[in-house]
């Protein structure tokens, strides 16, 4: 059987995401559950240029059955409705159910808000934290996080205070409110740097919590010893407890320098990987790999369980990978 070809799309970017999903998923693709089906091809568009997306994806119809797209909301939205015209098997990493729509070409593996905020709130129960502040940035998607995250924290008792990012007068009322944790929900380092820098003149003691999508070695590089206590929401136990996927990616990833592995170089990872597999299932037929994949079977990868239905194209369900991970001296440990 000849190798399935699966074309790897990414943004003309340096931001960290594509970046980090393009390694992982071409370290899948060598590496992987699926390594010796696989033939992995390259194309880059602009960003936010759907009508170049459109029209490199067109040149490689017929060539490929497979296509991982390392794209934002709008870009995985356009490449699924291409994937579908095209008869692809496609993959991206958002959890927006908008890139989904019903399309059966389409499996979109991120971690839902929702789900990962029931988590976050369920594991700051145990570390007995009480009065939580929000600060978020001004963004949809962060916004929407911290609605998910107000909701879980406050079904599981505990007290919330949730703002966007406020201005150093703002500080002196929180600071009354005395929170013993602030989350920090900002997913540019930009922008979370100055918050922090921010917090520490009024606030010097509750410990900060941020999003897994900071948890990333040039964000901890730039902490330095200001930020205090760092807590941050993690899919790995980084203890030696990782299941035999997640052990073979950060395993994997470590031979290439990579100490600290990132959500996106997980979702990379599994996006090839889930590909893969479905389609060497699938005899490197798409719509015989989808009827492979909906029909339940499990998928272990480096960011947890997936098992897919005709009603469920994102995979994921109860608990999730979510963990909390303190830094610490140089360190990270599991909290």
């Amino acid at each position: 059987m000849e190798p399935i070809r699966i074309l790897l799309f990414r943004p003309e970017s340096d931001d960290p995401s594509p970046v980090d999903q393009s390694l992982g998923a071409r370290l899948s693709a060598l590496e992987g559950p699926a390594r010796s089906e696989v033939a992995i091809e390259e194309e880059y568009f602009r960003r936010d240029d759907l009508a170049d997306l459109e029209s490199r994806l067109g040149a490689w119809k017929g060539k490929i059955s497979g296509v991982i797209g390392a794209t934002n909301v709008p870009e995985s939205t356009r490449l699924g409705e291409l994937a579908e015209e095209m008869k692809l098997l496609c993959f991206v990493a958002n959890n927006n159910p908008v890139v989904w729509q019903r399309r059966r070409h389409v499996f979109h593996i991120g971690l839902p808000s929702v789900q990962t905020a029931e988590a976050v709130a369920m594991l700051l129960q145990k570390t007995k934290r009480r009065r939580i502040l929000l600060l978020y940035d001004r963004t949809e998607f962060q916004r929407r996080v911290a609605s998910s995250m107000e909701a879980a924290l406050r079904n599981h008792g505990m007290e919330v205070n949730s703002r966007a990012e406020s201005a150093d007068g703002e500080f002196e009322l929180v600071k009354e409110w005395q929170p013993d944790l602030i989350y920090v929900i900002f997913s540019s380092e930009k922008k979370a740097l100055p918050v922090v820098q921010k917090i520490r003149r009024h606030l010097s003691q509750a410990p900060l919590l941020f999003g897994r999508s900071l948890l990333r070695e040039s964000f901890l590089s730039s902490l330095g010893d200001q930020a205090g206590e760092a807590w941050f929401v993690d899919m790995f136990h980084r203890n030696g407890t990782e299941t035999l996927g997640q052990e073979h990616f950060l395993r994997t990833l470590s031979a290439r320098e990579v100490h600290v592995p990132t959500a996106n170089h997980a979702f990379g990872w599994d996006a090839m990987s889930f590909c893969a597999l479905g389609l060497k299932a699938g005899r490197g037929q798409p719509l015989l790999a989808i009827d492979h994949l909906e029909s339940g079977v499990a998928l272990d990868g480096a960011t947890g369980t997936c098992s897919f239905s005709r009603d469920n194209h994102n995979g994921r369900s109860g608990f999730g990978p979510t963990t909390l991970t303190r830094w610490y001296k140089g360190q990270l440990e599991e909290v």
